[in-house]
């Protein structure tokens, strides 16, 4: 081989040197925030969207690594200044579920560690329609001056009906039991419908919540609910399952009120959140009652919220032999002739059962450490933020059998 012109021994070296010297990084490694171990809930993200998180302590700051943008956000990227006041465009996108969401921030200090997350820009209609656990492509990029990154990954989108209750933080389970209040639905619009059905059984004449200042009106007006959903033969089905499974998430299935009326099922979780629906359209302040493996109803007698009563809502559907239980409370609900109506019996038992199960465990209650009994205000969710996951589907409500047998006859 013939050199064209001559090269010295320091030059073969100072070129050597040259190509061996480590280059600066074109941009800034990055590792993608891929939800909740790679799962996400459209029930959380929905219900949250406006949820009010308190700011962390200032004790804590230092300790921590400095998250820009959306503090609560599930998507974003960690990555390391190269250098102080490096400015960083993260743009994130996945048309299935979004539009592409962009920020733009300064990490002020090189060497250090950061947490960058844009607010995302969710479809929710898309997100409350999701009603099939299946993978979704996530894109994420970075811009630090003219150069980009980027990575896609392929996230699990679990269904809407998948509702988390309990996720891992540093190790540790942390509960957000909140979100079953997402699955009460005061605004649903087959509420009215029932409540229209409750006025038609003509045990009650109107409903007026509190008004009347008595037990037993608010007694009344929760039979004649109870009787309704009876009568549309809504019976306790166990299924709590869900298609996808997270090491790191505790999740259940949970059917939407429609779901449950229309198809006449319900487990602990759907019956109580169905009845906390209906009880808080007219004005009588529910709770979910939550224990270990197990949760139901409680709601107040009374507006100041002095005297609490429970409803066992799996004991719906179910047949009662002889007579019913006499409950101190409901001697003067309804006439002694309506008492042999199952609905009644069944109604009589819940709210024994119920209300014997929250005096029993008063003391757990009370303990703010037991996070193994909790009573979730939905009153308190909503001030806090939690929305009511909404209303998407095309089903309408299925008409009640009296109604079915009264087209019959006419």
């Amino acid at each position: 081989m013939t050199i064209p012109f001559p090269i010295s021994a320091g030059t073969f070296v100072l070129l050597g040197a040259l190509l061996l010297m480590p280059g600066k990084p074109a941009c800034a490694e990055f590792e993608p925030t891929k939800g909740w171990s790679g799962h996400l809930f459209p029930s959380f993200i929905v219900a949250t969207a406006t949820r009010k998180v308190p700011e962390p302590e200032d004790d804590d700051t230092d300790s921590e690594v400095e998250v820009l943008g959306d503090k609560q956000g599930l998507l974003g990227v960690t990555l390391e200044a190269d250098e102080d006041d490096q400015e960083v465009t993260v743009t994130i996108s996945c048309d299935e579920i979004m539009e592409p969401s962009k920020i733009t921030c300064i990490l002020s200090e090189a060497g250090e560690t950061y947490i960058v997350n844009p607010k995302i820009k969710y479809k929710y209609d898309k997100l409350t329609k999701h009603t099939q656990t299946g993978p979704i492509t996530v894109t994420y990029k970075v811009e630090i001056g003219d150069e980009v990154e980027e990575q896609t990954e392929v996230l699990t989108l679990r269904t809407i009906n998948d509702c988390p209750f309990s996720i891992v933080k540093d190790g540790v389970w942390t509960s957000i039991r909140f979100m079953f209040t997402a699955y009460v639905n005061e605004q649903h619009p087959f509420v009215d419908k029932i409540l229209r059905e409750a006025l038609d059984t003509g045990i009650v004449d109107s409903f007026s919540g509190y008004q009347a200042k008595e037990s037993t009106e608010v007694y009344r007006q929760a039979y004649a609910l109870w009787h309704v959903m009876s009568n549309r033969d809504v019976r306790y089905s166990s299924v709590t399952k869900s298609a996808a499974i997270s090491d790191t998430v505790g999740s259940q299935h949970i059917r939407l009120l429609d779901e449950s009326i229309n198809n006449g099922q319900a487990n602990c979780v759907d019956g109580s959140a169905l009845f906390a629906s209906l009880l808080r359209k007219i004005n009588i302040e529910p709770m979910l009652v939550h224990v270990p493996g197990h949760c139901y109803l409680a709601f107040y007698l009374d507006a100041e919220g002095k005297e609490l009563t429970a409803l066992e809502t799996t004991m719906i559907g179910s047949l009662i032999e002889g007579e019913a239980l006499k409950v101190g409370g409901l001697e003067d609900v309804i006439d002694e002739e309506a008492q042999a109506e199952n609905s009644w019996k069944t109604f009589a038992a819940a709210i024994a059962h119920g209300t014997a199960h929250l005096k029993k465990h008063e003391k757990e209650f009370r303990d703010p450490k037991n996070g193994d009994y909790s009573m979730i205000s939905i009153s308190a969710a909503r001030k806090a933020g939690i929305l009511p996951i909404g209303f998407k589907s095309n089903q309408k409500l299925i008409e009640a059998p009296q109604a079915e047998e009264e087209d019959e006859k006419e």
